[in-house]
């Protein structure tokens, strides 16, 4: 796959697809985005951290900051008229492919979050908590102990729980899967891949380094974090690619934020987010197959160009007039 699988010949526009990577403008990008996400993240490192009651709101326009480095770079380097497709926001068309991603993003990260966990609990690496009792007493401290009714409601609530997440994880992926993706095409996907993962994992250092995730300190957390982006963003830009558009890139964000927490309802006290959780090797094992087994369906080969479909009133003749 490379910057030609992006986009269909009936939809290149001026600078789209690139013909060459522009580094000073990837440089650009990388270089607002992360000082950005430093600069936001400044209060918590100032104050009290994670546990700053301001931590949700800024985690929500820290997300944001890999926009607003993809808007100022498009906006200056990319010519009119090619700005939205270049972001991955158009064409709309084919839209099966992209409802198929919606619905089928929440199921997948669900699943791989369960299963990482059970894997997990398999290898050894991990134990189960499947009486409950963290949660029970946590839900005792609000005054209920009715652990199946909280439970019922939180995965009915999942729907709208990605739908909020997709929000802002847009943020995020209209800079890696929207911008980047784009501007990094011409090495192919593999290798654009291999790059957009690792910045990705070092944009989170602000809060990784707080011990966010894998509460680590240190830059072993980077790491891990590198590690995860590494093999989730290979899926998302598959989606990207597969659908020539960043919006099931998005909605795959938000699922795996909303439903990555879900298994923690069974986590034990000494839970390790490493060994036990989709964050870490468990999730990357799974993933990781995923990966082999569309590589096996040969899923990342070029894709057939969507032809619009014509209407016959106004088709061409042989002889150049209108039949």
């Amino acid at each position: 796959m490379n910057a030609a699988d992006l986009y269909s010949p009936h939809d290149v526009r001026p600078g789209v697809p690139p013909a060459r990577v522009s580094w000073g403008s990837v440089a650009t990008f990388g270089a607002i985005a992360i000082a950005l996400g430093w600069l936001v993240c400044l209060p918590l490192w100032l104050g009290d951290g994670l546990a700053s009651p301001m931590f949700q709101l800024i985690a929500a326009v820290l997300m944001a900051t890999p926009t607003v480095a993809a808007l100022v770079v498009v906006f200056t380097t990319v010519p009119k008229g090619g700005r939205a497709r270049y972001l991955g926001l158009l064409p709309f068309r084919p839209v099966g492919r992209k409802i198929l991603l919606f619905l089928l993003w929440p199921v997948f990260f669900l699943g791989i979050a369960f299963g990482a966990m059970f894997l997990a609990a398999a290898l050894g690496w991990t134990e189960i908590d499947s009486d409950l009792s963290a949660l029970t007493s946590q839900l005792a401290t609000l005054g209920t102990d009715d652990v199946s009714l909280f439970l019922t409601i939180q995965f009915l609530a999942l729907p709208l729980v990605v739908i909020q997440a997709t929000v802002t994880a847009f943020g995020e992926e209209l800079g890696w899967r929207g911008y980047l993706t784009t501007a990094l095409s011409p090495l192919g996907f593999w290798r654009s891949a291999l790059i957009i993962g690792t910045v990705w994992g070092v944009w989170h250092a602000p809060i990784i380094l707080l011990g966010y995730n894998f509460n680590r300190t240190d830059l072993l957390g980077v790491v891990y974090m590198v590690v995860f982006c590494l093999v989730v963003g290979v899926l998302l830009q598959w989606s990207r690619y597969f659908t020539r558009s960043v919006w099931p890139a998005a909605v795959g964000h938000g699922a795996l934020n909303a439903t990555f927490t879900y298994p923690l309802f069974w986590a034990t006290p000494d839970f390790d987010a490493l060994t036990g959780s989709a964050l870490g090797a468990p999730g990357w094992i799974l993933m990781g197959a995923v990966i082999v087994i569309l590589i096996a369906c040969r899923a990342f080969r070029p894709e057939r160009d969507w032809t619009p479909k014509r209407d016959p009133r106004f088709q061409i003749s042989s002889k150049g007039t209108e039949a």
